[in-house]
């Protein structure tokens, strides 16, 4: 049996929208049932032979070269094809009758156009005055639902801002659809829980990165950004009281950060509370700005290759990145600590650097001045990451609360090289100690117990240890003349 509410993607009153391959096709309910009541009656029907029942029900079928979407409908079946010029005006239409008209139809926007929720069995067109408001989920995957040619010339089209929504969320993959996002007039209230955008190709965001101004995509949870998307960040505009909870941007190729380097100014992302940024990603944040009063709870970053840090390192000055309570750098981004500058007064809640190859560090190693790395209150180096002590200055006057350093012994053979407590370390809590004895003679540290006092027993035995070795050169310098 055909059933004509089934087949239909949206419905209003007693019409229903059928997509069609020629377009959208309009059709009451009353027109069906008095054309077809005996194709109903049957309760047989194959859906091979659905082009030819609608066929039969509107053999003379309107389609107009221009057509008003209003609240009421015409009693009429009426196909919308790609020639139609659909104007969308002082209304709210569900998202899915919207996207499929911008697929399948020309479509003019006009003032007060709304777009909301999509539920089934309900009315999809509602004026103006008595829209609902209702959050919408933008989602879209180029794998199963590709863009149609004729959506992008109808997207590219649209004003800035002329679209009104309350968003929710944004899931769009390797998509021109995504070029909408600016064309969204997104209420600063809107609760956005996640927005993550990824392009594989430049022309994916090419509508957005023409846009001069900055768009609201309201307040978001969470933001990850791919590929050439990474170059709408500068573009988005988060409503000022709101506070990111995680900021996560990749970059693969050299191109896809292209955009946002190229800029000589430098961008505010607002309140984020991590931030995470992923290979050639890395370049951009010396650009980013949080908003003044931000801390961040997390900032990770992670570089597989040095030409990911290539330009960070090539900076001749320190960057500030404010208040961080944990950092972590994977592999090459470790050495981006000698550039990093925290906001005076701050302090870090751990520092975490790790390193699995020599060249992982080299950058760091190869400078002639040290850097010093603020205030820290517990600090981690594993594997060849530990070796930027031998360039590192801790802050004078603090205590660091923990102090490890990870790993076998061929990744401490830097640190071997250097003479014996010339790396200075300061005052270091002693439940936090964690290092091999092997290579503590080589470090000038004094520890202390939990009220910051100095544990004498231990500091004493390492200096009686290095008067013992100054006795013991002693004697054998002093025998060896007294044989000569």
């Amino acid at each position: 049996m055909f059933d004509l509410a089934h087949e239909s993607f949206a419905k209003h009153g007693d019409s229903f929208f059928l997509e069609e391959s020629g377009g959208v096709l309009i059709i009451p309910k009353a027109l069906w049932e008095k054309e077809h009541g005996g194709i109903q009656k049957k309760r047989q029907f194959l859906f091979s032979q659905r082009e030819k029942v609608l066929g039969e029900v509107v053999p003379q079928l309107q389609t107009p070269d221009s057509f008003s979407l209003r609240h009421d409908l015409p009693n009429e079946a009426v196909l919308l094809t790609e020639k139609t010029t659909v104007t969308l005006s002082n209304i709210e239409i569900s998202s899915q009758l919207f996207f499929v008209l911008v697929e399948k139809t020309k479509v003019t926007i006009g003032e007060n156009l709304s777009i909301t929720e999509h539920t089934d069995n309900e009315d999809c067109i509602r004026e103006s005055g008595m829209a609902r408001n209702s959050p919408v989920w933008l989602r879209r995957n180029k794998r199963s639902e590709a863009v149609s040619s004729l959506a992008l010339e109808n997207i590219e089209r649209m004003s800035p801002s002329s679209i009104g929504c309350v968003l929710k969320e944004v899931n769009l993959h390797n998509t021109g659809l995504g070029n909408i996002l600016p064309k969204l007039r997104i209420h600063e209230d809107s609760e956005v829980e996640w927005l993550w955008v990824t392009a594989d190709e430049k022309e994916h965001v090419a509508g957005i990165l023409e846009q001069e101004k900055a768009f609201c995509v309201g307040r978001v949870r969470s933001m990850w950004l791919e590929g050439y998307a990474v170059s709408i960040l500068p573009k988005m505009r988060i409503s000022e009281d709101c506070e990111v909870e995680d900021l996560r941007v990749d970059a693969g190729r050299k191109e896809h950060v292209a955009v946002v380097l190229g800029q000589e100014k430098t961008f505010c992302v607002g309140r984020v509370k991590n931030v995470f940024l992923e290979d050639y990603a890395v370049s951009i944040l010396p650009r980013l700005i949080l908003h003044e009063d931000c801390e961040v709870e997390r900032l990770g970053l992670y570089a597989r290759e040095e030409e990911h840090v290539a330009v960070v390192l090539g900076q001749e000055k320190a960057f500030c990145v404010g208040g961080a309570k944990r950092v972590e750098f994977y592999e090459y981004a470790a050495c981006v600590v000698a550039k990093l500058r925290i906001k005076e007064g701050s302090e870090v809640e751990s520092l975490g650097l790790y390193a699995s190859r020599k060249e992982h560090v080299a950058a760091v190693l190869g400078q002639e001045n040290p850097f010093c790395a603020g205030r820290v209150k517990n600090m981690s180096l594993q594997g060849y990451a530990a070796s930027v002590i031998t360039k590192m200055r801790v802050k004078e006057g603090s205590i660091t609360e923990g102090f490890v350093l990870d790993g076998e012994m061929k990744f401490f053979s830097r640190i071997l090289e250097e003479g014996d407590r010339s790396i200075e370390l300061g005052r270091i809590r002693r439940s936090g100690f964690r290092v091999p004895k092997e290579i503590r003679r080589k470090l000038r540290y004094t520890l202390v117990d939990e009220e910051g006092k100095e544990v004498l027993g231990e500091n004493i035995s390492i200096r009686k240890r290095e008067r013992l070795l100054l006795v013991l050169l002693l004697v054998i310098c002093f025998s060896y003349y007294h044989w000569l």
